[in-house]
């Protein structure tokens, strides 16, 4: 057996990175096919052939020979069906093997025209080697998890990503036959489930997919992807009941959200869940509970993402705690200087807390990044309102009535409005795309011309697009892509 075993280790090393390597089966306490004889040897022998060959893809006539050898008897049935479920794997992994097959096709003599699938067959196989040598179930593993396990959990989330829910479903239930340890395949079933709006599979399989991945951080991805999926499927439940289911849906999803927040590592999920979870808070009726869904971000803003602090304050200025905003706006610009929402929303907290003065340079850098976007002369505007409103003085008075209606007048005779709906940054890649709205009686063509800055304001790139003609009263998109990465912010040219 030691000499089949070396064998196994070098020819199969074409097995999943998340299998542990097949020399493991050397260890002494697992040696189903010991001291045999007869029938049993020879398939042992054949065995050794077919894995010889297994990356040659030319394995199937001594799979054949195992599974006709085996089949000649009934004795020793842990050896005869430990070779079965080897015999079965590599017949699996040889090209063009089908699941299902007549049973001649795998050189079986009784009932050759029945047929057989594979993966069932292989799974039964391994199951009695199981449960007659539980010493042995670490090594059957390794079979388990080979390539026909792989390939049919990756043609899963293929078919899933495709929309092939039927197919998806079918793979990944065909994958657990082979292993129903691992979290992936219960994940597929999840989304499937969710897919056909069938909320409680979805929640009965996501809560396997959490079981089997336990506490492995092999599977931390999967784990922490199943709770936001758990947490989001509840505020969709929430958000679809109305009266007092809704507040006990409400009620019900909070905690999900926050076991996804306490170990979720994506910023944009991350910033999507503290939006979610205190919407949950409101239909619940428990708005007082809001500021704790903020409280680590406060206590440790380093250890967040630029946008997860920027929603943070958003949640934090409408809930009526604009203190709390401005140092969740502030952490956000000490990691991103240039986030135009982070300067926006901090503006507008400074308008909103009475602190003009600190409101004014903010406009005044979102306006040399956004110089085309009407909205952003408001906030001047809105500045001076509150000054005027915060003074007796009758020459301040008028200096800020003046102000204030030459800048709303800026806004609202302006003659072209870009609003940037996209901003997307990756490591290698850079992509900006929004709308230019012609306010214009005539059409007209535009030039977008971005600079692409990175944490310290340098030009990273310079990109430009021509949009139009625009017709009067009309709006057209724009989309802007950089090969280049590491990103922070932009800026362009006013548009004419």
């Amino acid at each position: 057996m030691r000499v089949l075993l070396n064998r196994i280790a070098a020819v199969l090393s074409i097995g999943v990175a998340a299998a542990a390597p097949l020399a493991a089966q050397n260890a002494a306490s697992c040696d189903p096919t010991a001291n045999t004889r007869g029938d049993i040897a020879k398939a042992q022998f054949s065995m050794t052939r077919a894995i010889s060959t297994v990356d040659k893809g030319t394995s199937t006539r001594d799979v054949q020979e195992v599974l006709r050898l085996v089949d000649n008897g009934t004795d020793n049935p842990t050896a005869r069906n430990y070779l079965r479920g080897e015999a079965y794997i590599i017949y699996l992994m040889q090209p063009n093997a089908l699941p299902v097959v007549q049973r001649s096709a795998l050189g079986m003599t009784n009932n050759p025209t029945g047929t057989i699938d594979v993966y069932v067959a292989a799974d039964s196989a391994f199951s009695v080697v199981e449960k007659a040598s539980p010493e042995c179930i670490p090594a059957i593993m390794q079979w388990r998890q080979q390539k026909p396990w792989l390939n049919t959990l990756n043609a899963a989330i293929t078919a899933l990503n495709a929309g092939q829910l039927d197919s998806a479903e079918t793979l990944a239930k065909r994958s657990l036959l082979l292993d129903r340890h691992a979290p992936y395949a219960y994940s597929v079933l999840g989304s499937v489930a969710q897919s056909r709006k069938n909320a409680a599979a979805a929640n009965d399989y996501w809560k396997q997919t959490l079981a089997a991945a336990g506490t492995d951080t092999a599977y931390a991805d999967v784990r922490i992807k199943t709770l936001y999926e758990i947490a989001s499927s509840g505020s969709d439940r929430a958000e679809a009941a109305t009266g007092a289911a809704k507040r006990a849906a409400a009620k019900e999803s909070i905690k999900p959200w926050q076991d996804y927040i306490a170990v979720a590592n994506n910023d944009l999920l991350l910033a999507d869940a503290v939006d979610n979870v205190s919407r949950m808070y409101i239909a619940a009726g428990d708005s007082v509970s809001i500021p704790a869904v903020y409280a680590p971000l406060l206590a440790n803003p380093s250890k967040f993402g630029e946008l997860t602090l920027v929603h943070a304050g958003v949640v934090a200025t409408r809930n009526g705690h604009p203190a709390d905003a401005v140092k969740l706006f502030d952490a956000a610009l000490a990691q991103n200087p240039y986030s135009r929402d982070a300067i926006n929303n901090l503006a507008a907290t400074y308008i909103q807390n009475n602190e003009f003065p600190k409101a004014f340079p903010l406009i005044d850098k979102l306006i040399a990044l956004d110089p085309s976007n009407p909205d952003n002369p408001l906030l001047y505007a809105f500045a001076y309102q509150g000054l005027y409103k915060g003074t007796k003085d009758k020459k301040l008075q008028k200096i800020y009535t003046d102000s204030l209606i030459f800048f709303n007048a800026r806004s609202e005779n302006a003659p072209v409005k870009l609003a940037v709906t996209e901003f997307t940054r990756r490591p290698d890649q850079t992509m900006l795309g929004g709308t230019i709205e012609n306010r214009g009686t005539a059409a007209k063509t535009y030039t977008v011309n971005v600079e692409f800055l990175d944490k310290t304001g340098t030009v990273v790139s310079t990109e430009t697009t021509t949009v139009g003609p625009v017709g009067p009263k009309k709006t057209e998109k724009f989309k802007i892509t950089s090969a280049k990465g590491g990103v922070y912010g932009y800026r362009y040219k006013p548009l004419t």
